[in-house]
């Protein structure tokens, strides 16, 4: 019985790991350890490190295996409006300053057309301060619609 069971766990694994040259390349290239992420001021998920386009991402997938947020603070990463890890507060338009949101706790953030997000912590709290000019962005995240 034992080795029907395991026969029957190959067969079932080779065919969930088949590819065909029309299926798409999957969007996650490289696994890593699993790692907790702070995905908000009361909320850690646990995270798989990635590899994508050369930048290192951390990824929180549901029970469906659907991606639900990607965050990093790699510094080779650039949002489609060329905003990067480092970007400072003063180069902001100041119609993206002036929609800077807050969650106590865990940092303040501008939320961009892509739809990628920049993080700004401030202080020992991430947000004992609005950001100001100097300020930098932290981490680019982008949550699950």
């Amino acid at each position: 019985m034992k080795e029907f069971v395991a026969v029957l766990i190959v067969i079932v694994l080779s065919g969930a790991c088949s590819s065909s040259a029309e299926e798409e390349i999957p969007v996650i290239e490289e696994k890593k350890e699993i790692l907790g992420l702070m995905t908000t001021a009361s909320n850690i998920l646990p995270a798989i490190s990635v590899n994508k386009y050369s930048c290192d991402f951390l990824v929180v997938l549901n029970d469906n295996g659907d991606t639900t947020h990607w965050s990093t603070n790699d510094r080779d990463f650039k949002t489609p409006e060329g905003y990067y890890i480092g970007t400072n507060w003063s180069e902001l338009p100041t119609k993206l300053q002036n929609s800077l949101g807050l969650m106590r706790g865990w940092g303040y953030f501008i939320k961009l057309e892509s739809g990628w997000q920049l993080g700004f912590c401030e202080g020992s709290a991430c947000t004992d301060t609005a950001p100001v000019d100097g300020s930098l962005v932290k981490w680019i995240f982008k949550r699950g619609e």
